[in-house]
């Protein structure tokens, strides 16, 4: 069955990363989908005057059809008045996707979050991507003195390293390798002034575990996120893998950034499927054939790789059960 769900692509960077000229470029591209579009404050966005046409308390309607919706303060109060609002905002327009443009130094953890426990947004929006810019000749820097830029890097599912015209290619090479030391499942966009396609940036497949696997188990390093890629041929008891991922979660909470993997459990006919943001964590059916191997990719700080790989072992089924 299709899914009727409003797709919802979230724009998270630090500051100085290019977030709203990727706005500006989203909503002047024809091939973009009518937007939503949910700002922590409208004169801050710095979205081009030439799109605005009518405004109506905190929306603004936008002459691509787009809508520019303002949040003051509660996201979550936001994102209902804007469903309950659509198709009749000022009498005219109507979209087909909300994209959220964080604060430069906000984490993208508490908002995906929202998307996901919230019954009633949950019910009528689906977290579609969350797209993280970097500014490429700095990103180290950052790395290293801002949790935030760390976090963000960990959420992403797309992390577009822009700016990369102010680099020389070796420095280029150096900050992707950083970015991808933080998140090795995620795949790159290279981009200057934020110029990439626009299709690149909806649709996104978040559970993608192919560069992680193909890679190193771990990677741990200064910025202090790390990627824990775990493995099993055998099959999983999947009594015993709910309670560890709820007790992982339950208890380092914000310590795991994102946990997302593609299993084969004992007596499943289907793959399942398992998601975790913060605490919020969901474990079901996925589509088709169970995977002959089972891939678990953990990103987080600050966690003990030797414990996990512990719990990871004690899930595990003999080859013969």
């Amino acid at each position: 069955m299709a899914d009727m769900r409003i797709p919802v692509t979230l724009l998270t960077g630090f500051l100085g990363s290019g977030k709203t000229t990727l706005l500006n470029r989203i909503l002047t591209d024809p091939s973009s989908p009518p937007c939503a579009v949910l700002v922590n404050e409208f004169g801050d966005v710095g979205i081009d005057g030439k799109l605005v046409v009518a405004a109506e308390d905190d929306l603004v309607e936008l002459q691509n059809g787009c809508v520019c919706c303002t949040v003051r303060g509660d996201l979550q109060k936001a994102l209902g008045e804007l469903v309950k609002k659509r198709g009749r905002i000022l009498g005219r327009a109507k979209f087909d996707r909300i994209v959220i443009e964080a604060s430069g130094l906000a984490s993208p953890g508490p908002i995906a979050q929202t998307l996901e426990v919230d019954i009633d947004l949950s019910e009528a929006l689906a977290l579609d991507g969350v797209v993280t810019l970097v500014h490429t000749a700095k990103i180290e820097e950052q790395l290293l003195g801002y949790p935030e830029a760390r976090d963000q890097i960990g959420y992403a599912d797309v992390v577009v390293l822009n700016h990369s015209d102010r680099c020389s290619e070796s420095a280029f090479a150096q900050a992707a390798h950083a970015v991808r030391q933080v998140n090795g499942a995620a795949p790159q966009r290279r981009a200057t002034r934020a110029d990439l396609p626009i299709e690149t940036l909806f649709g996104i497949e978040r559970v993608d575990l192919a560069d992680v696997v193909a890679s190193e188990s771990e990677h741990a390093h200064a910025s202090g996120v790390s990627t824990l890629a775990l493995r099993s041929d055998d099959a999983l008891d999947l009594h015993k893998l709910k309670m560890w991922l709820r007790f992982l979660t339950g208890r380092q909470g914000t310590e795991i950034l994102r946990l997302k993997g593609i299993l084969r459990c004992q007596n499943q006919a289907a793959p399942v499927v398992v998601q975790a943001v913060y605490q919020w964590l969901e474990i079901g059916p996925g589509e088709g054939e169970p995977p002959q191997e089972s891939n678990l990719v953990l990103i987080g700080r600050g966690f003990d790789p030797d414990e996990f790989e512990r719990g990871w072992a004690a899930c595990q089924l003999p080859a013969s059960i």
